[in-house]
């Protein structure tokens, strides 16, 4: 092969850089590196998809883009605004990745399957990190959740609510396992889900539970509306089968809201929040400056941007929440099967993020940031792909009906 050809021949494979290196990435952000690999993978695999893309494919604005650069942009100006810089600038880093991660999925994921190897690679992450949490507690059965936690050694996990994020992903899961329930896939999916449940009980991680209820019973309404009360019941039934042969320790903490771990503890931790919004009401004190009783997060994303970016921050986060869901629930009315499942997977996952946001998440950890900006880099893909193919999308859909009623 001449050298004029070895470029050619790469631009018709730029396609596999863009999902491998956002595949690569969230696969490695629950490893323990020494040096952030993953991260420079994502660049490099990156600049590779960028600079070999195929001229053949159309460029075109993304839904979701001007709300994520408003975030960003919102997120920049509050840290120089804020009382302490180098702590804002260096616990808000986990941005730039993230906000990389969005803009690398909404243009350089140029097909359906792109999408769903990366849903596929969030259902192999939870499910080795449920396993991994699994094989902790069952080792070391003496030590309490919060070491349970941190010996799993996992950037992603510091403390039992941690267990969110693996809450979220139970709707992807799902959602896959029923449009393909005799794949690979489908086997992968299901075990991470029930692994998922062990784990949130093991961690008895209340806010971990809520989002997988909120989420997974979302999920059933949009495939199934029919299903949707009954999936909601066999979620709670399948957490207190569990929780049951752990001698009923997450439900037990629900017997006492009122102590330190509970609703008396998280109402004086917003009160802080609050007031530290009517100091600084429109730009905050600062990104990830928070600090009460040596609790460096709110416990309450809302109510942590209120005091740390003021009103702008809020406003801003919200209209990328706002934005990402009304785009995801049109996916989700999709005339072809493929969108609009991986659709639901999305939208559902945002709405337990966004329920979630509300009981614990905080931008202090770096998964939040990399799940935000990933489930709104998908729904905003999937929306242009729908946007660009329409007709694509009906014909698949009217081929499909046209064999099911060909076999009836």
């Amino acid at each position: 092969m001449s050298s004029s050809r070895v470029p050619v021949s790469i631009s018709r494979h730029a396609s596999v850089f863009g999902s491998a290196a956002a595949c690569l990435y969230v696969a490695g952000i629950a490893i323990p590196f020494e040096w952030d690999i993953p991260l420079v993978l994502l660049a490099l695999l990156g600049i590779l998809a960028t600079v070999f893309r195929p001229r053949s494919i159309p460029s075109g604005t993304s839904p979701l883009v001007l709300p994520v650069l408003i975030l960003l942009v919102v997120t920049v100006l509050t840290i120089l605004h804020s009382q302490d810089i180098h702590r804002s600038m260096r616990l808000s880093a986990p941005i730039l990745p993230a906000a990389l991660l969005f803009f690398l999925i909404t243009e350089h994921f140029h097909r359906l399957r792109d999408i769903r190897l990366l849903c596929l690679t969030f259902c192999a992450v939870g499910l080795g990190l449920a396993t991994g949490l699994i094989w902790t507690a069952w080792r070391a059965p003496w030590m309490s959740t919060y070491q349970w936690a941190i010996s799993l050694g996992s950037p992603v996990f510091v403390v039992p609510n941690d267990a969110t994020f693996l809450a979220l992903l139970c709707p992807i899961s799902a959602v896959l396992a029923f449009h393909a329930p005799r794949s690979k896939g489908a086997i992968l999916a299901i075990l991470a889900i029930g692994l998922t449940v062990c784990a949130i009980c093991l961690l008895r991680s209340r806010a971990a539970m809520l989002t997988l209820i909120g989420s997974m019973t979302c999920a059933a309404a949009l495939v199934r509306p029919r299903l949707a009360l009954a999936c909601g019941l066999a979620t709670v039934a399948c957490l207190l089968l569990v929780d049951a042969c752990l001698d009923f320790r997450l439900l037990g903490k629900f017997r006492d809201p009122w102590h330190d771990e509970g609703i008396s503890g998280r109402i004086l931790l917003w009160s802080s929040a609050w007031g530290m919004f009517l100091e600084a009401p429109l730009l905050g004190h600062g990104p990830r400056t928070f600090t009460y009783a040596m609790t460096p997060w709110a416990h309450n994303l809302y109510l942590e941007a209120l005091a740390e970016q003021g009103i702008v921050g809020l406003l801003a986060l919200g209209f990328a929440l706002v934005r990402g869901l009304a785009s995801g629930w049109r996916i989700t009315r999709h005339p072809d099967v493929e969108t609009r499942m991986l659709g639901i997977a999305s939208f559902s996952a945002l709405v337990g993020f966004c329920i979630a946001s509300a009981l614990e998440l905080s931008f202090i950890r770096q998964w939040v940031w990399i799940v935000l900006f990933t489930l709104l880099g998908i729904i905003s893909r999937v929306a242009r792909l729908q946007r660009d193919r329409p007709e694509a999308g009906m014909g698949r859909e009217s081929n499909r009906r046209l064999v099911q009623a060909s076999a009836i």
